[in-house]
């Protein structure tokens, strides 16, 4: 067994019983399509996440903007570090928080997958992934000048595991894995 594993348990173990005095009970265990739904849905309504990334043993963690389509997160960028660590390690890590405002407003979510870089120069299959996000709709993204840059990478997240919290919910740190 891997260690981490049973560290996490212990920690899952503390954070529950912490919560469930601070929710008096109120806590919601949803089935695994129901879990997998929310997730989704948390993922459509925010816009920002922090990925972290890792190579050579050095981890890189970067606030970006992101759209997501059901359990696959697309993030356009010029490059940098997260692409030269995605090249040697395609492993990632991100976060998404909710709005916050005080303990019993916090949602959160941890994921893990797999990235995988599109270039321009990958044709055909870059214009139809870039297409599907229309990152030149979002108003956020052209305050930000993506037009402007039209020949960015597409990093594509595949998610193969998440952990979400909802304190308004009731949902304490439940894990959905992907098949």
């Amino acid at each position: 067994m891997d260690p981490r594993d049973t560290m996490e348990t212990a920690y899952d173990r503390r954070l529950a019983q912490d919560f469930v005095k601070k929710l008096k009970g109120r806590i919601k265990k949803l089935d695994p399509e129901a879990l997998r739904r929310r997730i989704v849905r948390f993922l459509e309504e925010n816009v920002i996440c922090t990925l972290a990334t890792c190579s050579n043993n050095e981890p890189r963690s970067t606030i970006v903007r992101y759209c997501s389509r059901d359990l696959t997160v697309y993030v356009l960028t010029e490059g940098g570090g997260k692409v030269k660590n995605i090249k040697e390690n395609p492993l990632v890590s991100l976060s998404v928080c909710g709005p916050y405002d005080g303990f019993q407003s916090v949602m959160g979510l941890q994921a893990w997958g797999t990235a995988e870089l599109i270039a321009p120069r990958d044709g055909e299959r870059y214009y139809a992934i870039r297409k599907e996000i229309n990152p030149e709709a979002r108003e956020d993204l052209k305050q930000a000048g993506v037009q402007k840059v039209p020949d960015m990478y597409i990093i594509k997240i595949q998610i193969t595991r998440a952990r979400f919290l909802s304190f308004p919910e009731g949902i304490i740190n439940q894990v959905y894995t992907t098949a």
